[in-house]
C-alpha cells in the first residue's frame, strides 16, 4: 500500500527558496519557485498548500493559483486518505534532516491517478518549518515498467503451462528450467531435476545420437535439432519422446544455453510396433488415431492402406490416392514439393523423416511430420513400406510464440541494461560503464600496444552556481557541459560521468598529442549557458592521464593520475579566475566565476611526456 509516499514528497529540487534576508545577494525565492519548470509544491506542518507553482497546477490540471489554501488531501487517493494526516503529523515531529523520494499515486484535478515521483525536504520558511516538494510524471516509465512484467509474465505463463515438456538446460547439460509437464513427463519434482542433467534421464543407447547431436549444435551455425530417444522415469521404466533443441546464443553470437521441447509420442511408438506385428491390429488401431497412416509398395505405385485422417489432414479423398498414389504431391506447398520428391528415394531404402507444408483447400498451410520405415520378409527383402504424417501445425505455432517470447524478453533486457549504464541527468555512460569500458582499453594495451588516454574534467565553482542560482540550474550548467563535451569530441570517443561535477572523456586510439589537441579544442570553445536570470559562461579544469603512463596499473590509478593532473590544472588557474570573477556579473548583481582558463597556460600541455605517448 503506497502510503508512506505521501509524507515523503522527494528531493527538494529548489535549494534558494530560502528568504533573501536570510542569504544575502541570493535571488528572491518566488520567482524562482514560480518559473521552476518542475510541478513544486510548498506545504505546512497541518498539511496546507501554502505555495504552488506554475507547473503543477497544470501537471494536475489546476487553474492558476487555485491550490493555494487546499489541503493535500486533495491530491490523496481515497483509500489512504485516513492515514495520510497522521504521515503527515510524523514528519514535521520527527528529528534529524529530512529528505525523501519515492514512488507514488497522485490524484489530478480531475479525480484521474497519476504514477509520480515526489522529491521531499524540510526547510524552514520565515521561521516555519515547511516541506518542499518536486513532482516528477513518471507514468511513461510506469506503463513501460507494466508492458515488461506482462511480457515477462506471458512467457513464464507460456513456458509452465504448455501442453509438451520445456526446460533450459545449460552448455553442460544440467538443468536450468523445467516446467510442470515435464515434471509429470518424468516423474520428479522440479527441485529434484534440477539436480539432475539430462544425462541422468537418457537411455544409454540414445545417449551417444542425443550428446552428438549437441556436439554439432556446437561446432557448427545450425540452431537446433530433433530426434526421438527414449527417457527414464523415476519409477524405472522408460518412454519414447520427440526431442526438439534449439541452441540460445548471447548478443555476441557465443553459445549460452540450450531451450529442449519434450513431446510424450510413447503412444505413437506403440501404435508403429503393432501396426508392424499385425495388419489386423494395423487397420484397427490406424482407424482411430490423427495422424495420418498409409502403406504402400516400396516402390509407391500401389497404395495398399491408408486411413481417413488423410481426409482431414489433406482435405482430398481417400479414393484419389489409391487411384494415384503419387496425387499426394499436389497437395503439398510449392517450396516443399521437390524436397518431398527427393525423399521419395529414401522411402524405398525402408526408413525416413521428414518435415513439410501441406496446404489444404479449407484449413490453409498445414505443417506435417511424416515418418515411416519399411517391413523386411525373411529374406531380407522390401515388401512395403508404411508412413505416419501427424499435423503438427500446433506444434509449430508454439515454437513460434516460445521464440517471440523469448526474443521480447531479450531486447526487453537490452533496454533495461542500457537504463542500468546511463546516467540519468546527463545521458552519458555511469560510472561502472565507464570502468568497463578503462578495463577494456587496458587490455587491449597491454595486448597490442594500442594506445589510449582520457580527459579528467571537473565543473568549476558548481557548489557556487547551485547557492547562486538553484539546484534546477546546477542539473542544467551539467547537461549543458555534458552536451557542450559531446560536440567537441569525436564520435568514437566516449563521455562518462565520474560524480557529481566531474566528467571524464575515453580517447580510444589517441595518444597524449592527439589527446593534448582534444584538450586544447574543449578550452577553445567556450560554454556559455543560458538561465532565466542572465547568461554566465561555464568554466572548467582538465587533467590528462595516458594509458602508458608509468602510474597507471589498473582503472582507479588511471583515473587518479588524471584526476591529479586536472588538480594541476585546476592550482595553475586559480588566479585567473579570481580575475575575471569581477567581470561575471549576472542578471540580479550576483558575482559568478565562470570564465574558461586560458588554453596557452595548460597545465596539461606543459606535463605531455611525448607527442607519441610514449
Amino acid at each position: 500500500m503506497e502510503v508512506l509516499p505521501w509524507l515523503l514528497l522527494a528531493v527538494v529540487i529548489i535549494s534558494a527558496v530560502v528568504l533573501q534576508r536570510r542569504r544575502p545577494r541570493v535571488l528572491p525565492a518566488e520567482p524562482l519557485f514560480e518559473l521552476s519548470p518542475d510541478p513544486v509544491l510548498l506545504v505546512d506542518s497541518h498539511g496546507i498548500i501554502r505555495m504552488a507553482n506554475r507547473a503543477v497546477h497544470h501537471f494536475l490540471g489546476y487553474d492558476d493559483g487555485s491550490m493555494v489554501g487546499r489541503t493535500l488531501d486533495i491530491l490523496v487517493p481515497e483509500e489512504i486518505r485516513s492515514q495520510h494526516h497522521h504521515l503527515v503529523a510524523l514528519f514535521f515531529s520527527s528529528t534529524g534532516k529530512r529528505r525523501m523520494n519515492n514512488r507514488i499515486w497522485i490524484n489530478d484535478a480531475r479525480g484521474q491517478k497519476i504514477n509520480a515521483e515526489i522529491h521531499l525536504a524540510l526547510v524552514d520558511y520565515d521561521g516555519e518549518p515547511m516541506a518542499i516538494a518536486s513532482i516528477l510524471d513518471t507514468s511513461t516509465l510506469w506503463m513501460s515498467e507494466r508492458k515488461l512484467r506482462e511480457q515477462h509474465k506471458a512467457y513464464d505463463e507460456l513456458f509452465e503451462h504448455s501442453a509438451v515438456g520445456i526446460c533450459s538446460v545449460s552448455l553442460g547439460g544440467r538443468f536450468l528450467r523445467v516446467n510442470r509437464r515435464l515434471c509429470d513427463l518424468l516423474g520428479y519434482s522440479g527441485e529434484e531435476l534440477l539436480e539432475r542433467c539430462f544425462q541422468d534421464i537418457t537411455h544409454p543407447d540414445d545417449l551417444e545420437l542425443d550428446i552428438g547431436n549437441v556436439n554439432g549444435l556446437l561446432n557448427s551455425a545450425a540452431n537446433s535439432y530433433s530426434i526421438e530417444k527414449r527417457y527414464l522415469h523415476q519409477g524405472g521404466h522408460y518412454f519414447w519422446a520427440n526431442l526438439t533443441v534449439t541452441l540460445i546464443r548471447d548478443e555476441q553470437n557465443f553459445p549460452d544455453y540450450f531451450i529442449s521441447v519434450i513431446e510424450d509420442i510413447s503412444n505413437r511408438k506403440q501404435s508403429e510396433l503393432l501396426l508392424l506385428q499385425s495388419e489386423t491390429k494395423f487397420r484397427t488401431i490406424a482407424e482411430t488415431i490423427q495422424s495420418v497412416v498409409w502403406m504402400s509398395t516400396p516402390a509407391m505405385d500401389q497404395m495398399l492402406f491408408v486411413n481417413p485422417a488423410y481426409e482431414y489432414v489433406w482435405g482430398r479423398s481417400c479414393a484419389s490416392l489409391y487411384d494415384n498414389p503419387q496425387s499426394f504431391l499436389d497437395g503439398i506447398y510449392d517450396d516443399d514439393r521437390a524436397r518431398v520428391r527427393a525423399a521419395i528415394e529414401r522411402y524405398k531404402e525402408g526408413r525416413w523423416e521428414i518435415e513439410y507444408r501441406v496446404e489444404h483447400p479449407q484449413n490453409g498451410l498445414r505443417h506435417i511430420f511424416d515418418s515411416g520405415k519399411g517391413v523386411f520378409n525373411n529374406a531380407g527383402k522390401l515388401e512395403y513400406i508404411i508412413g505416419l504424417a501427424t499435423d503438427i501445425s500446433d506444434q509449430v505455432k508454439a515454437k513460434a510464440d516460445m521464440a517471440q517470447a523469448l526474443e521480447q524478453a531479450h531486447q526487453a533486457t537490452e533496454r533495461l541494461n542500457l537504463l542500468i549504464r546511463t546516467d540519468p541527468l546527463t545521458g552519458c555512460i555511469n560510472r561502472q560503464a565507464l570502468y568497463e569500458e578503462l578495463e577494456h582499453q587496458l587490455e587491449l594495451y597491454r595486448r597490442y600496444q594500442t594506445p589510449c588516454s582520457l580527459l579528467f574534467i571537473d565543473l568549476n565553482d558548481f557548489k557556487k552556481i547551485n547557492d547562486t542560482f538553484g539546484h534546477i540550474a546546477g542539473d542544467e550548467t551539467l547537461q549543458a557541459l555534458a552536451e557542450h563535451i559531446r560536440q567537441h569530441i569525436r564520435a568514437t570517443d566516449i563521455l562518462a560521468r565520474y560524480a557529481g561535477d566531474e566528467f571524464v572523456v575515453v580517447l580510444p586510439q589517441s595518444n597524449v598529442r592527439e589527446a593534448s589537441l582534444a584538450l586544447r579544442n574543449l578550452r577553445n570553445n567556450v560554454l556559455r549557458h543560458q538561465t532565466p536570470t542572465g547568461t554566465f559562461p561555464v568554466h572548467f579544469s582538465i587533467g590528462l592521464a595516458y594509458v602508458g603512463y608509468p602510474d597507471v596499473a589498473d582503472a582507479n590509478s588511471w583515473i587518479e593520475v588524471a584526476d591529479q593532473a586536472m588538480y594541476l590544472d585546476k592550482s595553475a588557474h586559480a588566479g585567473s579566475h579570481a580575475h575575471t570573477s569581477a567581470e561575471s556579473e549576472n542578471a540580479s548583481g550576483h558575482s559568478v566565476d565562470m570564465t574558461l582558463p586560458p588554453s596557452a597556460t595548460d597545465a596539461n600541455d606543459r606535463g605531455c611526456a611525448s607527442e607519441d605517448g610514449q
